[in-house]
């Protein structure tokens, strides 16, 4: 068990080292055709809906992890610079629709690219094969890893398996004096 798990701690801090450098990446290097992070990635979540509807505005929101009125305030500086389109649901004029342009889609593209150079400079950075053997650990093992990880034993002697129960922090003041 105690093996299984630091290979799971291994797995997992070699991943996050990864998804990390990524990060890094993508939010502090500028792209070349200006676009922020926050624009990047709502105009790559417009651009891969597999759906024929467009979006709404909620439904970019959800996709992109932000709040609904960042998300509106976003998608107005695209609409604005030329990027994306919206169009009120004739049903309901709640609803905002929004579409990418030919030239969101053009200036997407370099800003993608420089993703995709970032994701490789971090997979080559970390070791591509010891990434691709993380992962498919990772893939394979996630549900005895959960359960590992969820059953509250550490795998080390003289451990409990209940938790602690502090003590009141007048005790511990009035022991420590």
């Amino acid at each position: 068990m105690r093996q299984s798990l630091s290979e799971t701690y291994r797995t997992m801090a070699h991943l996050r080292r990864f998804f990390e450098s990524v990060r890094r990446t993508i939010t502090t290097e500028t792209p070349e055709d200006g676009l922020t992070p926050a624009q990047q990635f709502a105009l790559l979540t417009l651009a891969g809906n597999p759906s024929s509807e467009p979006l709404t505005i909620g439904d970019l929101a959800r996709q992109t992890f932000a709040t609904l009125n960042t998300t509106s305030a976003l998608v107005r500086r695209m609409e604005h610079a030329g990027l994306v389109r919206t169009t009120r649901s004739p049903k309901d004029r709640r609803f905002v629709y929004v579409k990418l342009t030919a030239l969101g889609e053009r200036r997407l593209r370099p800003s993608t690219a420089a993703v995709v150079e970032a994701l490789r400079a971090a997979a080559d950075e970390q070791g591509r094969a010891q990434l691709r053997a993380a992962f498919e650990t990772w893939f394979n093992n996630w549900g005895a890893v959960i359960k590992a990880l969820s059953s509250g034993t550490s795998g080390t002697s003289g451990s409990s398996d209940r938790p602690r129960r502090a003590r009141p922090a007048r005790r511990r003041l009035e022991s420590a004096g």
